[in-house]
């Protein structure tokens, strides 16, 4: 690929930067009107309403005010600039993709070494991860048969092998921590995110994000979780 087209869409992260989350609803909008998702109108008036609080927090250069209000309030209006623009920044790295129809990051292929590398069990594990890129690219491609083959609900009566994919969207809780070799907190963090939140989740790190799950498991649910469009 071109570094020109990989390029595309780089403005959605400049627009939220440079602007310090002001005008974070900026590239909201324009990918709800590409992409016609619901869900982005509801995130655009989301970030529109936290730029406007945003406002209202900073000082305003005019008139006096206190001094230690002042730097209470300069605190906040940072520390809630810094939190806009990570969020936004997590959550448009997988937007951006879908809107420029860029490829979904690949992970370089796995080389053993000759020593481990004819071991049965790790041999069944590089299949499997084999089964769940597939899996996921259905999911992609064809979402409708995807859920009629019920990829990413290990918890219903299957045929399809999806190499251990879940669905952290519809999948139980607990059956995503376990999928995922998580602990009981950590299913209940993620059944409390998606109580909380309004909309399915678009993206894995949407889930990590408003989880607040432990940074070490990260890894393992993205290797696990599916996500259908």
């Amino acid at each position: 690929m071109s570094l020109l087209r990989r390029a595309r869409g780089t403005w959605y992260f400049v627009v939220v930067i440079a602007s310090a989350g002001i005008f974070t609803a900026v590239p909201f909008a324009h990918a709800a009107h590409r992409l016609r998702r619901p869900s982005l109108w509801w995130w655009t008036a989301l970030y529109t309403a936290a730029a406007v609080a945003l406002l209202f927090i900073m000082p305003s250069s005019q008139g006096q005010t206190a001094a230690s209000t002042t730097d209470v309030r300069s605190t906040l209006g940072a520390l809630g600039a810094i939190a806009i623009m990570v969020a936004a920044c997590i959550q448009l790295s997988g937007i951006r993709r879908d809107v420029y129809g860029l490829p979904q990051p690949v992970r370089p292929p796995l080389q053993p070494q000759p020593s481990w590398g004819a071991d049965p069990a790790v041999a069944a594990a590089l299949a499997l991860r084999a089964k769940r890129e597939e899996a996921r690219t259905l999911v992609a491609r064809d979402p409708a048969l995807a859920r009629d083959l019920r990829i990413g609900r290990p918890d219903l009566p299957r045929q399809f092998d999806d190499g251990g994919l879940v669905d952290i969207n519809t999948a139980p809780s607990s059956v995503i921590a376990q999928c995922c070799g998580l602990d009981d907190r950590a299913a209940e963090q993620i059944e409390r995110a998606r109580q909380q939140h309004p909309v399915p989740f678009q993206s894995v790190d949407e889930l990590l994000v408003f989880a607040e799950l432990d940074v070490s498991s990260w890894d393992l649910i993205r290797e696990r979780a599916v996500v259908y469009p």
